[in-house]
């Protein structure tokens, strides 16, 4: 076995040395034979012959010996190359073409994959990623929750399922007016993650070892490059995070930015967490659910076995939780990726591969198309060799070589391409955003692996399948003696699969441009929609805790000229979704409601009227009294058939939520006024969704500050930004207009159109390339019978007619097809998006109209040639 094994192989790297071998032997074995021949008495040449005639066929001994080399695969598979490449060179248009289409749609495929691979696939740069998982419980109501310091302090010490665990908190701050998103971490961060520093150290756990202390900073490796420069004498020296100085200690190591999907710029000691975040109380007694863990399992646990682990210890652990709030279930998440694979995510994900997959079909159809028209053109050649002894699995075999050999060359066009795509789109991304936000996008890097390369490969093989396979089996079957005089025998049909390839192209085009036409109705929709409250000329400051910090900030606010009237709320619209709680009126009526907390001049300064009762007082604000406005989507909700007015609504407060904790004191509120519905934190919510308001101090720490400024209110905001960085230094977390906020739950849906109407602008090219080359070679192909009709009295515009309503009943049926599943696709849009409808009117008739005009513009050219056919030309040959 290990003998054949190694002559196999040596076959395989020295092919010609061991053929110079088999000659030698076998003349060797003529030679001895015709010696002793000779001495038998026979002559020298009847010697040599009955040695010949002994020993046998030699070319045959030779294959025979070849074939147990078991190389006979490669020999066909050069022999094929080079037929091949010499057929390629015979027609160098039609090669160009083919590599160009699928090198096209391969370019764009790669782009999206590379995309998928930096999020989901390529691992993060640490120890063992595979084991990590992010914790987090869902209770019976079925809102998510996070952890505790206790909680965290009595995993980290459990070690039943868990080897180790740190926990981390979110932060965004600035640094130099400059975004910067941080985290607060536990001390064995970076130990449990093994990750190192580039310069001085990470943090340790004397970092961590007590509240308050240790105020240092570890930067990321992008960080220090991008905002101080590289600098080698950076450590030592100090930085302001929400107005608090740390010392930067290290810098991480280059190529981690942390578990998330968005690069972070620091990391902080968990510990330092009362001091950044002003009376949080987090490791108090009775601390918030502030804090998410990471775990890594130990060897032999499976997820699965850690959840069922984790659901028992926090059950454990929640023992007098109320029946709405007790813990049903729990999740681990992996981390060893930026964005977990998770059925949310695949959801997200799908329709779009599966747009970016529809193209490269699209693009396989009509090169299948136009090998199936080179295989109608070569089939004198087929014929010839099928008389001649060649198997079909031989042909169809070399046909794939042929496919092959142009997806490759393909492929590494498409990586040209995608390199381009990727780079060029995120600089498009940063151009089209608003300016306001483009200092807060992160993007992972985006660089090519083996992955990305083995991606590639599969998929030009698959295409090369795809597009090849088809018309190779096509091209081999028909009869040996019709094909061998270039005719066709009635079974021999290749026009159905053409058609089939025409209408599935024209189905899938349709298909996209209906998407996109949707897209830009629902962003249309989104931007005339009437949100019912004012964001032109209004800015949103977020500002650090520091109570005299606030204070001094609202006091040069109001003295500015430039500044009108000034409002808090603790969720202004656009920033984020708005919290919920659980709240019943007094018959039982309950219902999970949208809360914020606002001082009463958010509703004039943002133009919502009071439409019944009144506003609130400045006594109920300073005082947190048990008040509360509501919209008028809450009361239709709790009491439909009453005066929302004194009526009250009682809230189950949550003691774990930080939210609640800092501003809600009373379970029992009562209604004193009714605002209209307006748009919520996100535009994507439904307006008539409940909102209670409460009152709030514009001194509350935690709340944000919106302003009306006059002038231009970008320009106006960045002297605002200016002055208070100059006389309060640190004391902005963060500052935008309102517009930016709206500009920016737009964009993505905007981008999401520009990518649908993409991929349908270039499904519409392949497709109408398709169509013209299929009209143009059926037109070829029957010139005789077109000859023959204008012979007998058929006028140009009959013949031109004829050949056009082929083309329109391809399209209409590829029509029907792709309305009835852009409608299904619009209906999953319509579930699981707000503002977009199933059925858009416009969308359906615009998308169908500019196909089917569009392949009517591509057939009219083979059509007019059609009609031009001279009956004596067309005949000459018969």
């Amino acid at each position: 076995m290990l003998e054949r094994l190694r002559a196999r192989l040596r076959a395989l790297l020295r092919g010609s040395a061991m053929n110079e071998e088999l000659d030698e032997e076998l003349q060797y074995h003529l030679d001895r034979e015709t010696e002793r021949n000779v001495a038998r008495g026979m002559s020298h040449r009847d010697a040599a012959t009955a040695a010949r005639r002994a020993f046998g066929n030699p070319t045959q001994l030779k294959e025979q010996v070849r074939d147990s080399w078991g190389r006979r695969w490669l020999e066909r598979l050069d022999q094929d190359t080079r037929y091949a490449l010499r057929s390629f060179r015979r027609a160098p248009t039609f090669s160009t073409t083919v590599v160009l289409t699928i090198a096209l749609a391969l370019g764009l495929n790669t782009t999206a994959f590379s995309i998928f691979n930096a999020y989901v696939l390529r691992p993060i740069a640490v120890r063992d990623p595979s084991s990590l998982v992010q914790m987090s419980w869902v209770d019976r109501g079925g809102n998510w929750h996070v952890f505790t310091w206790n909680d965290y302090q009595a995993l980290r010490a459990n070690r039943d399922a868990l080897a180790e665990t740190f926990a981390f908190r979110f932060i965004f701050t600035r640094i130099d007016s400059t975004p910067a998103f941080g985290q607060l971490v536990s001390g064995n961060y970076f130990s449990m993650l093994g990750v190192g520093a580039a310069l001085g150290r990470t943090l340790i756990a004397s970092d961590a070892a007590a509240a308050g202390t240790e105020p240092v900073v570890v930067l990321s490796h992008n960080a220090w490059r991008s905002r101080f420069g590289g600098d080698s004498s950076i450590i030592g020296k100090m930085i302001r995070v929400r107005g608090h100085a740390l010392q930067v200690i290290g810098v991480a190591a280059q190529g981690f930015g942390g578990l998330g999907d968005v690069p972070l710029d620091f990391w902080a000691p968990l510990t330092m967490n009362d001091v950044v975040f002003e009376d949080d109380g987090l490791f108090g007694a009775h601390g918030p659910e502030a804090l998410s863990l990471v775990a890594r399992l130990r060897p032999g646990v499976a997820t699965a076995q850690g959840e069922a682990w984790l659901t028992n210890w926090i059950r454990a652990h929640r023992p007098d939780a109320r029946e709405r709030d007790a813990p049903a279930g729990t999740q681990l998440l992996s981390r060893a990726t930026s964005i977990s694979l998770s059925p949310e995510f695949a959801l997200f994900f799908t329709p779009i591969a599966a747009a970016f997959v529809l193209v490269l079909l699209i693009a396989c159809a009509d090169v299948a198309n136009m090998m199936l028209a080179r295989g109608m053109a070569r089939q004198r050649e087929l014929g010839i060799r099928l008389s001649l002894g060649a198997a079909r699995s031989r042909l169809i075999a070399q046909l794939l070589t042929e496919s092959v050999l142009l997806a490759l060359p393909a492929a590494l066009v498409g990586f040209g391409i995608s390199r381009l795509t990727l780079d060029g789109g995120v600089r498009l991304m940063f151009r089209t955003m608003a300016p306001e936000v483009v200092p807060y996008m992160r993007v992972v890097p985006l660089s090519p692996d083996g992955r990305v390369f083995l991606f590639m490969l599969v998929a030009a093989v698959a295409s090369a399948v795809l597009f090849g396979l088809a018309p190779a089996l096509q091209a081999t079957r028909p009869k040996i003696v019709p094909a061998t005089r270039g005719d066709f025998d009635t079974d021999f049909r290749p026009s159905r699969l053409r058609n089939a390839l025409v209408v599935g192209q024209v189905t899938v085009c349709v298909l996209l441009l209906i998407c996109a036409g949707i897209l830009l109705r629902g962003v249309g929709r989104m931007q005339s929609l009437d949100i019912g409250l004012r964001t032109g000329g209004v800015v949103r400051l977020d500002l650090e805790e520091h109570p005299a910090t606030r204070a001094r900030v609202l006091d040069i606010l109001r003295t500015r000229l430039d500044v009108g009237r000034i409002a808090a709320a603790s969720d202004p619209p656009f920033g984020r979704r708005f919290p919920t709680i659980p709240a019943a009126a007094a018959d039982g009526r309950s219902r999970e409601t949208f809360y914020d907390f606002v001082t009463a001049s958010y509703f004039p300064l943002l133009q919502i009227p009071i439409v019944r009762g009144r506003n609130f007082t400045a006594d109920e604000e300073r005082s947190g009294a048990p008040v509360v406005i509501v919209s008028e989507g809450t009361a239709r909700a709790f009491w439909p058939d009453r005066d929302p007015i004194g009526q009250s609504l009682r809230l189950a407060l949550d003691t774990t939520a930080s939210r609640q904790r800092r501003f809600l004191t009373r379970r029992e509120t009562r209604v004193v006024g009714v605002v209209p519905n307006v748009a919520l934190g996100t535009r994507i919510d439904p307006f008539d969704s409940p909102v209670a308001y409460y009152p709030v101090a514009d001194s509350t720490a935690g709340t944000a500050i919106i302003a009306a400024v006059t002038g231009r209110a970008e320009v106006t905001m960045r002297r605002i930004d200016a002055d208070l960085s100059r006389q309060v230094p640190a004391s902005v977390e963060d500052i935008h207009t309102l517009d930016a906020y709206m500009a920016g739950g737009v964009y993505p849906f905007r981008a999401a159109y520009w990518i649908a109407s993409a991929l349908g602008a270039i499904a519409l090219l392949l497709t109408l390339t398709g169509v013209y080359g299929v009209l143009s070679y059926v037109v070829a192909q029957r010139r005789k019978e077109l000859g023959i009709r204008v012979a007998l009295g058929a006028s140009a515009g009959t013949v031109v007619a004829l050949v056009l309503r082929q083309s329109i009943r391809l399209c209409a049926i590829g029509l029907g097809f792709g309305c009835l599943l852009a409608l299904g696709v619009a209906r999953i849009f319509a579930a699981n998006i707000v503002r977009l409808e199933t059925f858009e009117p416009m969308a359906f008739v615009g998308g169908a109209l500019v196909v089917l005009i569009c392949c009517i513009v591509a057939s009219y050219v083979p059509a007019r040639r059609a009609g031009t056919v001279d009956p004596i030309e067309a005949l000459r040959g018969d």
